[in-house]
């Protein structure tokens, strides 16, 4: 058994005639123009990876793990080679109606269940959460569990994911932050939440029993011209390696094209960290920007996102939410344009879009508007691309509870008499914004 390190979250488990590669993200950039990858894998390097792979595992449909470009850009060669892709068995049909139109091979992992890909080499696909999923790979006596960007962050948790699939004997594991996490003036918050990420490494390791972690699905900058103060308290593979410097497990930092069979090699991770170093120097430079729209454009793409909205939803009902809700959902919220000097209203039961002179929750550029409005996953990747301010306290829990209505749609939660059905799910998204603003040191929650 060899794993092979590529880029991000990208590994090659490499196991007789398998060779199981995930999440391949190699190039430009992901979560509209918020994220680049520390450096990129370039063609030549992936064509000659794809012909030694046999099986393509994605395990969610964040683009820094589901590569739209990539599998446009390579998607000859896969079907050419008659690679096979492995995704998770849900309700929700985006990603595998997309592999369907492009004429790809695809298995669809049911949760929990062994799946033999071949006489020693077997998969185990377990879901966390609203969209995320792990896998625990057996190669040969070699038992490794990809955890990409699951959150795993309690001893409970962790257990839940022993007791699916046991210990095991290399885990890979996200180790920073990879969201918005306040203002420019919250650094608090950030230093917080990456020592939340070791913090859940430790729990992981504890539970898990692991011989070896690889850190990996970090190796990201925040790059654009707004949000590229939120790498102030991001974490590196130095931090990583400091922090389990006396742990009872080995931490494998490695770099593009390096190799482990689970041994340990202080010094291959050691010269892994310095090459890492140099990257992270140059995570500065030149920064994305946006270009502004136009008042026209917003309105024409707010027309697409009510139709959308009022397809997957009982506007009656949600009129009865904003009007009744004791939680005060789908509220009215002011966005403020800063390239635009204009404010504008989103009432989503009315379905109206209107220039006003009230205060604004958040601040943001046209363009990120636009795209919220024409991308159902709009506000998702508005969350974790974090360029936006608030303008006013709780304005982003606020924002999240009216405009965010996609985010539930995608999870196949409707504004309707059945959503009173889902207080589970109700619970745990409340939940969320409670720690949002807990995070923010407020109270208003």
């Amino acid at each position: 058994m060899q794993i092979e390190f590529v880029n991000h979250a990208s590994v090659l488990i490499r196991h007789g005639d398998v060779s199981l590669l995930s999440d391949p993200w190699y190039e430009g950039p992901a979560f509209h123009n918020g994220w680049r990858l520390l450096v990129e894998t370039h063609a030549p390097q992936v064509e000659e990876l794809l012909k030694r792979t046999t099986h393509i595992w994605l395990s969610h449909e964040h683009p820094d793990h589901f590569s739209v470009g990539f599998f446009k850009r390579y998607g000859q060669i896969i079907r050419d080679r008659g690679i096979m892709l492995l995704f998770q068995d849900i309700d929700d049909q985006r990603v595998a109606d997309f592999f369907r139109a492009q004429d790809f091979v695809i298995t669809f992992l049911p949760f929990g269940k062994s799946i033999d890909l071949s006489s020693d080499v077997s998969v185990t696909c377990i879901k966390d959460e609203f969209i995320d999923s792990a896998l625990s790979v057996r190669a040969g006596n070699t038992h490794i569990l990809n955890l990409n960007d699951c959150n795993v962050g309690t001893a409970k948790r962790a257990q839940e994911f022993r007791d699916a699939v046991g210990t095991c004997d290399i885990l890979l594991t996200q180790f920073s932050y990879a969201a918005w996490k306040g203002g420019r003036d919250n650094r608090a918050w950030r230093v917080t939440a990456a020592q939340e990420k070791l913090d859940n490494i430790s729990v992981q390791a504890h539970v898990l029993e692991p011989k070896m972690i690889i850190p990996f699905a970090s190796f990201v900058s925040f790059a654009h011209e707004r949000n590229n103060y939120l790498n102030d308290a991001s974490n590196t593979p130095d931090a990583v390696v400091e922090n389990f410097k006396d742990a009872p497990f080995a931490i494998q930092v490695m770099a593009p094209g390096d190799v482990t069979d689970g041994s340990a090699d202080p010094a291959a991770s050691a010269k892994a960290c310095d090459w890492w170093r140099t990257q992270y120097a140059k995570a500065g430079d030149d920064l994305m920007t946006y270009e502004t729209v136009d008042a026209q454009a917003l309105q024409t793409a707010f027309a697409k996102w009510r139709t959308r909205v009022f397809k997957n939803n009982s506007r009656p009902v949600m009129k009865c939410a904003q009007k009744f809700s004791p939680i005060k959902v789908l509220k009215p919220v002011v966005i403020e344009l800063d390239d635009l000097g204009t404010r504008w209203e989103i009432d989503p039961p009315k379905g109206t879009f209107t220039q006003t002179g009230a205060p604004a929750d958040l601040i943001m550029h046209s363009e990120s508007l636009e795209f919220l409005f024409l991308n159902s996953f709009g506000f998702d990747t508005l969350s974790v691309n974090g360029n936006f301010e608030e303008a006013s306290t709780g304005g982003f829990s606020r924002a999240a509870r009216s405009i965010a209505i996609e985010n539930l749609n995608n999870l196949g939660i409707r504004f309707g008499m059945g959503l009173l059905f889902e207080p589970k799910i109700i619970a745990v998204i409340l939940e969320r914004l409670r720690g949002v603003s807990a995070k923010m040191g407020r109270k208003e929650a």
